[in-house]
């Protein structure tokens, strides 16, 4: 309600007005400054430069911070959360949910409101979420991700049988744990994505090529038929939401786009024209800087020489991919692909310090927020949470907001450090509040 001074009145006990902000709306490349924000309930209710009269509500003056949406993870993996000798030969289910509650809880500390989780069995994770067992971020899960016999979800030992021949308990740890699904011809495909949309999958992961962490597949091998993927396809599609690819090298994206996916995960080593075309057919791009570019000779995945060569193969094709993204005007999310114990997930945020030579702050911000926001919503009949737009500060979107000391629009490495996340909000309830 507008009193006649142009002053808006709160008028419901369960609101919440924010004053004396600068509002990044996840979308512009301006603040607002000077800004007051209402909250009632679990939704943003009026974004103003007009005082805000909140009779009742809580108040909470932000001193001239920055007030942004929170953040979002577009290609997290919440249950891949263990040391990696433990996560391959001893954990077990109950292990694997408890160090994924710990990692959903970390994401949301960290400000990232909402993970689209792109495989793993994260549902049963997802479920107590939203039931409020423990904190943490909304999940758009995937399920499993579906991959071809020696395909990059793939991960058997020479010990393990074939879930097909032998059996889904004989086909190794991923299958057991559910973090991928082993498909092979169309009407396995057709099953494993009809599995899990049953399941509660947001959206469907297909393995449309090689990979750097697998070790069975070349890294330029193309992978599923085009009929293969093209029913991975319509399957999504026919409850309304959409398939991701993971596509390192051209061949996987050229093919991941003619069976009509819209979301290309990595997808670093390609082609202009390729790169041409995900921006005319309006496909999503998900690029990981810090994992292609880091330093990975310690790291234990990547002690094979096998593993070695092809990250340098990827690592070589980076820049020209990323420049050739942004001159075409593709659309780019932000997803840090982090995966394994807690000395990895301390490093996840160094995507924004490896993005940072290939993107100005506000362009990062709108990847992390705005961008990641608008595929979610590409979930469509399949939306988890469907009342309300993620990623924006806008009249009607859910309450995931964000107060950081200083200001991010110039400075995109404050988002590094929690320290400088004064206040967390998800769905209206304060999670952090170091006002």
């Amino acid at each position: 309600m507008l009193a006649a001074s142009g002053t808006i009145l709160a008028q419901d006990a369960s609101q919440t007005v924010f004053t004396n902000v600068h509002v990044f709306d996840g979308v512009q490349a301006q603040r607002i400054e000077n800004a007051n924000v209402l909250v009632e309930g679990n939704l943003i209710k009026t974004v103003s430069t007009d005082p805000i009269e909140a009779d009742g509500a809580t108040v909470i003056d932000g001193g001239g911070r920055t007030l942004m949406p929170g953040m979002i993870e577009a290609h997290g993996h919440v249950t891949y959360a263990s040391p990696l000798v433990a996560m391959l030969l001893q954990q077990d289910p109950n292990e694997q949910a408890i160090r994924s509650a710990r990692r959903a809880h970390d994401y949301l500390m960290a400000g990232f409101t909402t993970v689209r989780d792109m495989g793993g069995n994260a549902f049963g994770v997802q479920k107590a979420l939203d039931a409020g067992v423990f904190p943490g971020p909304r999940i758009y899960a995937s399920g499993p991700s579906i991959s071809q016999t020696t395909g990059h979800g793939d991960f058997r030992t020479a010990n393990d049988g074939h879930p097909y021949f032998d059996g889904r308990a004989q086909g190794g740890v991923a299958e057991k744990l559910g973090w991928t699904k082993i498909a092979d011809g169309v009407d396995e495909v057709r099953r494993a994505v009809r599995d899990n949309l049953f399941r509660g999958a947001a959206q469907i992961k297909l393995m449309a090529g090689g990979g750097v962490t697998s070790f069975t597949d070349p890294l330029f091998a193309p992978q599923y038929s085009a009929e293969e993927l093209a029913a991975g396809v319509e399957e999504a599609k026919r409850y309304g939401t959409y398939v991701a690819v993971h596509a390192q090298t051209n061949a996987g994206v050229v093919a991941a786009l003619d069976a009509g996916a819209i979301s290309i995960e990595h997808g670093l080593i390609l082609e202009e024209e390729t790169v041409k075309r995900m921006a005319e057919v309006g496909a999503y791009y998900d690029p990981q800087a810090f994992l292609a570019l880091q330093d990975v000779s310690k790291n234990p995945m990547f002690q094979d020489p096998i593993q070695q060569e092809k990250n340098r193969q990827v690592a070589k094709g980076t820049p020209q991919a990323i420049e050739w993204a942004k001159q075409y005007g593709v659309k780019i999310l932000w997803g840090s692909d982090v995966f394994f114990g807690d000395d990895a997930f301390q490093n996840f945020r160094q995507e924004f310090a490896y993005r940072d030579r290939f993107f100005t702050p506000i362009e990062q911000l709108q990847q992390v927020t705005g961008n990641n926001g608008e595929v979610l919503g590409r979930s469509g009949w399949k939306d988890p949470y469907p009342h309300g737009d993620l990623g924006v500060i806008k009249e009607g979107a859910y309450a995931d907001i964000l107060l950081i000391d200083g200001d991010p629009t110039r400075d995109i490495r404050l988002l590094m450090d929690s320290a400088n996340i004064v206040l967390i909000m998800k769905d209206g309830e304060i999670y952090k509040n170091a006002l």
